[in-house]
């Protein structure tokens, strides 16, 4: 069965390459106190708001999130494959 060994190689490759770029999120373990703003207080000079600000992260979070979960869901199903592909290939018998 070397299409599915070969399928689940890919899988894993690409699951791999997607967690090198959206790595699973890690504690934050930063020092320091930060002052808080309320949301409709400018930040920048383009005018964006706090608020902006922070939908603009939540969003970037969120899809941050999703695409280490498809990277690592892409590891276990190459896994998968190349168990199937050893476990029923009757040449190894």
């Amino acid at each position: 069965m070397k299409i599915l060994n070969t399928i689940g190689l890919a899988l894993g490759l690409l699951g791999v390459i997607v967690i090198f770029i959206w790595g699973p999120p890690q504690p934050l373990l930063e020092e320091g106190i930060g002052l808080g703003l309320e949301d409709g207080t400018p930040i920048n000079e383009n005018g964006k708001t706090v608020k902006q600000h922070n939908d603009d992260i939540r969003r970037k979070r969120k899809i941050h999130n999703i695409l280490s979960r498809i990277g690592l869901a892409f590891v276990f199903l190459g896994f998968l494959f190349q168990l199937f592909a050893t476990w029923t290939d009757n040449t190894n018998c």
